[in-house]
């Protein structure tokens, strides 16, 4: 494969192969992609640089790595996704450290798409805090709820007409159900949520 179409892919791919030298500093190994510029002190493709302080979370990802580097050719370490901010810019990104003959890389990848689950757990957070607003205001709601309840309840036990018994038992009916549906919304309100 020639180094242009190697170069190619990686940016396809939203890939950046970095090496570690013995000095510990790094040496960009394929042109450094739009959305890495200025993530750290920026130098060109084939010129020495260094990590420190570029990403706080690659800092303790690289001493988990150093390990991985050190077992051998087969032996590998992927992060989870991790977010870095790049010239203001939010990304998702995560890091693998592989050993490619006897040389310690460092591949970056852009999650982009599908890939960045933050929109999707963004919006089940916001569900679930719209859901614990629903059954809050449902928990508000069964105090007067008992209260038309209970007022129905002693109308009932007081002499009425036909007419006027129809009207309150129907009420009383109203009510119950009213109540079940209100405890049926502010049940899940009891449980913990996990935050």
């Amino acid at each position: 494969m020639t180094d242009s179409l190697l170069s190619e892919l990686f940016h396809t791919l939203n890939l950046v192969a970095i090496e570690r030298q013995p000095d510990h500093t790094f040496f960009l190994r394929t042109p450094s992609p739009t959305w890495l510029s200025g993530a750290f002190a920026a130098a060109p493709a084939g010129e020495r640089n260094t990590l420190s302080g570029a990403f706080p979370f690659l800092d303790d990802f690289l001493r988990q790595a150093s390990g991985a580097w050190q077992a051998g050719a087969h032996a590998s370490l992927v992060s989870g996704p991790f977010a870095a901010t790049v010239n203001e810019d939010e990304l998702l990104l995560r890091a693998s450290a592989l050993t490619i003959d006897g040389r310690a890389i460092l591949v970056l990848e852009r999650l982009v798409g599908a890939a960045d689950t933050r929109p999707i757990l963004q919006k089940a957070r916001q569900h679930m805090l719209d859901l614990e607003a629903l059954a809050r205001q449902a928990s508000n709601a069964n105090a007067p709820a008992a209260a038309i309840a209970s007022a129905a309840t002693a109308l009932q036990a007081t002499p009425l007409s036909p007419d006027q018994r129809a009207i309150v038992d129907r009420l009383v009916t109203e009510v119950a159900a009213l109540r079940s549906a209100l405890d049926g919304i502010s049940g899940p309100a009891a449980a913990p949520t996990g935050r």
